[in-house]
Formats: C-alpha cells, structure tokens, sequence
C-alpha cells in the first residue's frame, strides 16, 4: 500500500491504532462466519434443500446403522446422485410430523 496513513477529520488512523486493529478484527471475524455459513448452509435445488446424512442422523438422533435401516424400510426419503445419498430437508419434515404424539 502506498500510503500508510488515512485521514480521518483531524486524525490520522494508521496500522497502529485501535481503530485500524478492530476493523481488521471485524474483517477476520466476518470471514469466519461466511467460511462457517459456506460448510453449512446447503443450496437449494429445484426449490428444495437436501440433507446430508450426518444432518438427519443428528436430526433423529440416531446412528449411522439406524439411518441404514429407515432408508431400507422406507421410512426416510432420500435421493441417490452419482453414489451421494441426500434427503429432501422437505420430507423429513413430513417424517417428523407424522411421526410426532401429543401426550395431551
């Protein structure tokens, strides 16, 4: 940078000052939550977001065996693409609100 120095009014902010340190610090912290968001948020496809197997078994709280099993008996939706297996975050939904007692 050719200028080390930024005007400010009657203040000059520099590398040095506190000013400068916490906008680079927002700078930092702003990165962190978009590279978390990236890993995250999964896009939509079609208008439908997908899960992946991880996400439902933390969803149900169950093992990987389990998720095994409820997509050989049916239970769970899922789509298969190029040997990825996913689930319509939609669908789901539609498990777990079928699935879902009120004790009233």
């Amino acid at each position: 940078m050719a200028e080390d120095k930024i005007l400010c009014g009657d203040d000059v902010i520099t590398r040095d000052t506190p000013e400068y340190r916490e906008l680079i610090a927002m700078m930092q912290n702003t990165v962190k939550v978009a590279d978390k968001l990236v890993k995250e948020v999964r896009p939509c496809l079609l208008n439908e977001r997908y899960l992946t197997g991880k996400q439902v078994m933390d969803l149900f709280h169950i093992s990987r065996r389990a998720l095994q099993n409820y997509r050989d008996k049916g239970i769970i939706p899922f789509v298969s693409v190029g040997g990825t297996i996913v689930y319509p975050e939609s669908k789901i939904n539609e498990v777990l609100e079928k699935s879902y007692y009120n004790l009233r």
